[in-house]
């Protein structure tokens, strides 16, 4: 399994020769793929988000501790949208171009309806990482503060169709890792799972949500999961460094990449690939059968990558951005020509 340390984009470059990328094909036998700015982020913020309905419909949440943005792509051009009166954005998804729900710092709820963006009453203050439903009446909304000293994280079940949240809390016997927070639900077909501090995973069995155990090398905590069926899941995380995990169906195996800092993004369209983003600009692809980690080069941010995500006609985008003032951030995308 590849095993290496990046240090920023000098580092990645050396690593893409070692590997024999930049302008060669890569070893699959294709052309090496190409990340570059998505749009010019100069003058704009922290972006944690993306997600879109159609890749002439693509949207970027994120902001500041004091405002939040959002930015949209028609296909053509990207332009700035006017965001809600809310604090920075973190996760956004969608069930269509007008129906479109983003969380965010300080219990912020948003929705888009084709039209505008409006604000709805979460109920909490508690600063919300992510977002997803199979459908509008019930939807997951996880989040909590990773410092406090309680260990209880905050999980919301949002009916879409009344406009109510339900403060759902977790039982102490399925949080076994004592997370505080939890950073992602995402689920496909019949299966759902929440992912948080601590490499803490839940279950939900329709009724109630469970402890699913990551194995001994779930240690660090887990922020983001993606898949292509219901036993073809990756899960990624990592602080000091990274941690990536698989489900089959059955159960989760955890590996810890040493040399490799923390990934927070991922995102499945192949089942045997997924493309991933991580601490100080790290972006690549995680290969489900030789579990190799295959990093890429970018020129474009040595900022944090929060999300991925692609469009599904050959197109990826990730956002990176710093939680600090002053709030700076970056929009990529990913392109094979």
């Amino acid at each position: 399994m590849l095993r290496f340390r990046v240090n920023g984009l000098a580092a990645l470059a050396a690593i893409a020769l070692l590997l024999g990328c930049g302008d060669a094909a890569d070893d699959s036998g294709g052309v090496e793929p190409i990340w570059s700015e998505a749009f010019d982020t100069s003058e704009t913020f922290a972006l944690f988000g993306v997600w879109g309905s159609a890749p002439d419909d693509v949207y970027i949440v994120g902001g500041t501790d004091r405002f939040a943005v959002i930015h949209h792509f028609d296909g053509e051009q990207w332009r700035e949208m006017e965001a809600p009166d809310v604090r920075a954005l973190i996760w956004i998804t969608g069930f269509a171009a007008d129906d479109i729900y983003a969380v965010g710092l300080g219990g912020a709820v948003v929705h888009y309806d084709g039209n505008e963006w409006t604000v709805l009453d979460s109920g909490t203050g508690d600063d919300l990482w992510g977002i997803f439903g199979f459908d509008r009446d019930e939807m997951w909304i996880v989040g909590g503060d990773p410092f406090k000293e309680e260990p209880i994280p905050t999980m919301l079940r949002f009916d879409a169709e009344a406009e109510t949240f339900d403060d759902i809390p977790v039982d102490a016997e399925a949080n076994s890792r004592d997370a505080r927070s939890l950073f992602k639900v995402w689920g496909i077909g019949g299966t759902l799972f929440a992912a948080g501090q601590r490499g803490q995973i839940l279950q939900y069995d329709g009724s109630d949500w469970v402890n699913s155990p990551g194995g001994g090398e779930a240690d660090q905590d887990f922020v983001a999961l993606w898949g292509t069926s219901e036993d073809n899941i990756v899960m990624v995380g990592g602080r000091s460094n990274a941690r990536l995990a698989t489900w089959d169906g059955e159960r989760w195996t955890t590996r810890q990449e040493s040399g490799l800092g923390g990934l927070n993004g991922v995102h499945m369209l192949d089942p045997a690939e997924a493309i991933i983003g991580g601490v100080e600009g790290f972006v690549g692809r995680y290969d489900v059968e030789s579990e190799e980690i295959i990093a890429e080069t970018q020129d474009v941010t040595t900022y944090d990558i929060h999300a991925v995500w692609g469009d599904g006609a050959g197109k990826h985008y990730a956002v990176a951005g710093d939680f600090l003032p002053p709030y700076e951030g970056a929009a990529l995308v990913r392109s094979v020509e």
